[in-house]
């Protein structure tokens, strides 16, 4: 119970710290709704089994993981770039559902690239994720598990409930306000991959 405690306290630090997911959880909701943005929310569900498996491994060696960071800052760099270009191009939203226009949103896909590509969950995981899951596997085989399902619940949910709370202000907001605020993310999400290039370059 106590290291589900201790995981749950992580994952809500974790799922309230402004960060890349954040911001398209934030975007998804702003363009579609909050179901748009818990897809988003639910991609540590299939980014993180993998970041686990390979963060545990590049634990013991801290050349490669300084290494992986730069690769890591840079790629997400980019593709934060391309995000927020996308959004400052996309069309103003209207609050009347048109049944007649197909809109085919892919947040589950954004949100599983843009945290493959963020550095912070390999870097969590790897400083501080990992070593928790030894010393929890040497206690015993179930513990890391418990760690992991507590701090992703968490997670997740804090995201989902960030979702939720926007796309029912979104209702105080005029189409004009609701595209600024979209225009808003967008620029959050540039600013983002500029810091990104940055942390990129200084890792080189």
């Amino acid at each position: 119970m106590s290291l589900f405690i201790a995981a749950a306290l992580l994952g809500l630090a974790e799922g309230l710290k402004p960060g890349p997911l954040n911001t398209v959880v934030i975007a998804e909701t702003l363009r579609h709704n909050w179901k748009e943005g818990a897809k988003a929310a639910l991609s540590p569900i299939i980014t993180d089994g993998p970041i686990i498996t390979i963060s545990a491994l590049l634990w013991w060696s801290a050349t490669s993981l300084a290494g992986l960071t730069g690769i890591l800052y840079a790629a997400g760099a980019a593709f934060l770039a391309y995000l927020g270009v996308d959004g400052l191009r996309s069309p103003a939203p209207s609050l009347k559902r048109d049944e007649n226009v197909e809109v085919k949103p892919e947040s589950l896909k954004r949100g599983v690239i843009t945290n493959l590509l963020n550095p912070n969950p390999w870097l969590f995981w790897t400083l501080a994720g990992a070593p928790f899951l030894v010393a929890a596997w040497d206690e015993g085989h179930l513990l890391p598990f418990v760690f992991i399902v507590g701090f992703i619940s968490v997670l997740i949910g804090v995201k989902i409930a960030l979702a939720i709370m926007l796309d029912r202000s979104k209702s105080l907001l005029t189409e004009r306000g609701l595209l600024w605020a979209i225009r808003l993310s967008s620029l959050a999400l540039i600013g983002l991959a500029i810091l990104f290039g940055l942390q990129a370059a200084a890792a080189f």
